[in-house]
């Protein structure tokens, strides 16, 4: 699990400023194994350090960031990938696997299930026939265990 507990967002005239998350509590985010291994890997000893340092140690400045960024999806084939489309793709395999909203709104940091909604619901299976599906197996399923029960009930009193 890794743990975000603070932003950094470049300010005209002050640099990168660190704050905190726009929800003001820290955040676990589950990482792929072997993703995780790769990282760990590479990270200092400092559970406390950060993911990607600049050369100095400090946060990545924006640019320096890019160009790596832009140089690991050229290596793989990939162009035109954007840093953020990584967080809508999360988003989409999440909820299109069927993932629970509350745990895709805690994986993004949303404050609520709604903003988690109305920004991702459109991925959600709209499609009415296998919920009509789902439900007839529900359905079937209670009733053989009711038939069960009222078998049993009958031998019971016999």
């Amino acid at each position: 699990m890794l743990t975000v507990r603070s932003s950094a967002t470049a300010v005209t005239g002050k640099g990168i400023v660190e704050s905190t998350t726009k929800t003001k509590r820290d955040r676990h985010v589950p990482v792929p194994e072997p993703v995780w291994k790769k990282l760990k890997a590479e990270l200092p000893a400092d559970p406390n350090a950060l993911v990607f340092p600049s050369r100095k140690g400090g946060f990545l400045p924006l640019g320096e960031y890019r160009w790596a960024f832009d140089n690991a999806c050229a290596d793989i084939g990939i162009d035109g990938l954007v840093p953020h489309g990584l967080r809508h793709t999360t988003a989409s395999l999440a909820i299109s696997a069927g993932a629970n909203v509350k745990v895709v709104q805690r994986l993004l940091g949303h404050a609520t299930a709604a903003m988690t909604l109305d920004r991702y619901g459109h991925l959600l299976n709209d499609d009415l026939s296998g919920v009509a599906d789902a439900l007839g197996k529900a359905i079937d399923s209670t009733a053989v265990l009711l038939r069960y029960s009222e078998h049993r009930d009958e031998a019971e009193r016999a």
